[in-house]
């Protein structure tokens, strides 16, 4: 493909001038340049790279079969004709795309983040909103467009390139299942960032704040223990995060408890992780496992701060107060999440535990009182119980986190109760946000997951664009005669361009599309991760992976690049190919 390098008079000059190997290290450093441009020159449109085409390689013009001599001024001009030609075309065909996608209006956050994580944020505030928050779907609608208008303009003998994919159906089915692999695990990484993200956008709750120590970014490692937190909550938030006072005073929400007692929003917790012993077999491994407790002051509040719902409702557990089992002990009552229900089951052999079951933690012989339903929420793997209890056994009395909720509710009035606490409340010093806030900080962990695994699709894909190139090369090779009686036939050299792009297109749609089925068995399967907001080990989590329409919009996508990127240089190769050399 590149071999017109060795004809060029320079070359030949270098090589009388310097050694010979210096001379070919120099021409395959250039040949591996213009390789990396080409690929590059692969993701655009197919009819804007044909007129931008010229512009490179005026000896093989594209929409010619024949260049005409002209002078240099002439040839200078021609080629900025063909290369403003090709831009004008692609920045129409990304117009046309924007405004659909606009006018649908799709509302992909997942997308935002990513393009905002790669592109500079110069370049994010002059580029449309749909090409940040959709972009997948104004590429999709763009190379669909690009299709049209090819198939519209001229012939393509798509029927020829069907025969030879069903003849070679091989070739074609090993090559497909490149892309199915690459497909098929980017689908179900995808799912496991996809599901964690959505695990961490619905656990916080508008109206709450979250108040740690000062510089705590984890509950982990904050310490309330200290100062005036048992007033915390008396102030109300008169003026807002830029100082201005607020027209209403935001306070506390307030609830009345079973009795008629009043009582505020607000829940005093201590939340801390203990390495627990798993109970094993004989001549087994010892193996333990991480458990994460919560100790409370109150049940009642904490599941109506929190939005708890309990499988026994109306349960909660009272502090001070111990449960009498049927044979007459007394065991600490504990209200456990689903999760944790299910891996304290495993121990004693059962699915998961009920209620009234008893269960043994450090020292403390406890009884399930309650069952959290927590799907889709972060208090899965908990288990919460009394403050005091927990904390003389393990060893950490003082309060970490206080979590209050505000009267109305809102986000709104979240953000200025925290901004207020934060600046008024000195007693010790706190940090106070909002709990969507703090459950974003935690879910910074997905972005470098989600990087990661972009790195592993990329490199995986690899592999694909290799396989599509090598099976196009093979096919080009054994259809040299065809290619010259197609050109005698009548189509034009880039009319074999696009015949065998498509080809390329078809054999990586066809494994994308398998790859995208197999991922989606993936969805609704249940693993275990970690959140963390790099300050600690952060907090275990059960989540749901999650294969949805973004996933797929991405899968298809990703196979168009890579077959677009493995098909265009076999392409650029068959459409060089001159009549009586190919009859040969």
């Amino acid at each position: 493909m590149l071999d017109f390098l060795d004809e060029i008079p320079l070359v030949a000059w270098l090589r009388r001038l310097v050694p010979r190997f210096i001379t070919d290290a120099i021409v395959r450093v250039v040949r591996i340049l213009l390789m990396v441009f080409l690929l590059g020159l692969s993701l655009l449109p197919l009819a804007s790279l044909l007129l931008i085409f010229p512009a490179i390689y005026p000896q093989e013009s594209v929409l010619n079969d024949t260049v005409r001599r002209r002078g240099l001024f002439w040839e200078i001009a021609e080629r900025l004709f063909y290369f403003l030609s090709g831009i004008a075309l692609l920045i129409a065909l990304l117009a046309f795309a924007t405004e659909v996608v606009t006018m649908f209006n799709f509302d992909r956050p997942y997308f935002g983040q990513l393009a905002k994580f790669i592109l500079p944020e110069r370049l994010i505030e002059r580029l449309p909103k749909a090409m940040i928050e959709q972009w997948p779907y104004v590429l999709l609608i763009v190379y669909a467009s690009d299709l049209a208008m090819l198939f519209a303009i001229g012939k393509v003998p798509f029927s020829y390139n069907i025969r030879n994919l069903v003849v070679r159906w091989r070739i074609t089915v090993l090559t497909a299942m490149a892309f199915t692999v690459v497909v098929a695990l980017l689908s179900v990484m995808l799912a496991f960032v996809n599901g964690l993200d959505r695990l961490t956008s619905s656990s916080g709750i508008p109206g709450n704040v979250f108040i740690l120590s000062e510089g705590a970014t984890d509950e982990l490692f904050s310490s309330l223990g200290y100062g005036d937190m048992n007033k915390i909550d008396e102030k109300n938030a008169t003026y807002d995060k830029n100082g201005q006072t607020v027209a209403r005073p935001v306070g506390v929400k307030k609830v009345t408890k079973p009795g008629g007692r009043e009582v505020s929003l607000v829940s005093k917790e201590t939340y801390f992780v203990i390495n627990h012993p798993v109970p094993v077999k004989a001549g087994e491994r010892p193996k333990r496992r991480f458990v994460q407790l919560r100790g409370l002051e109150d049940a009642f509040i904490a599941c109506q701060v929190h939005n708890i719902k309990l499988l026994k409702e109306g349960a909660w557990f009272e502090p001070e107060k111990m449960f009498i089992m049927p044979d007459g002990t007394e065991a600490l009552p504990a209200i456990l999440g689903e999760s944790a229900a299910a891996k304290f089951g495993e121990d004693v052999g059962k699915p998961t535990l009920a209620i009234g079951d008893a269960f043994t933690l450090g020292d403390i012989r406890m009884v399930v009182f309650n069952i959290m339903k927590t799907e889709g929420s972060t208090f899965g793997s908990e288990v919460w119980a009394t403050r005091d209890y927990l904390g003389k056994q393990f060893g950490k009395t003082q309060i970490t986190t206080i979590v209050l909720r505000v009267d109305d509710d809102t986000l709104e009035s979240a953000e200025t109760m925290a901004s207020f606490k934060s600046k008024d409340f000195t007693n010790p010093r706190i940090r106070a946000v909002t709990e969507q806030k703090y459950y974003e900080d935690l879910g910074k962990s997905n972005e470098q997951m989600l990087m990661s695994v972009l790195v592993v699709a990329i490199i995986m894909a690899v592999g694909g664009v290799f396989g599509v190139m090598n099976t196009m090369f093979a096919a080009i090779a054994q259809r040299t005669k065809d290619i010259g009686v197609l050109r005698i036939l009548g189509f034009k050299r880039w009319q074999i361009l696009i015949s065998f792009m498509i080809e390329s297109l078809s054999i990586a749609l066809i494994g994308g599309v398998v790859g995208m089925l197999l991922g989606t068995l993936a969805d609704g399967f249940q693993v275990t991760s970690n959140l963390s907001s790099g300050q600690g080990s952060g907090k275990t989590v059960i989540l749901k992976m999650i294969v949805d329409a973004d996933i797929m919009i991405l899968g298809v996508l990703f196979t168009i690049v890579m077959g677009r990127v493995g098909g265009l240089v076999p392409a650029l190769t068959a459409m060089r190919q001159g009549i009586l050399e190919s009859l040969k």
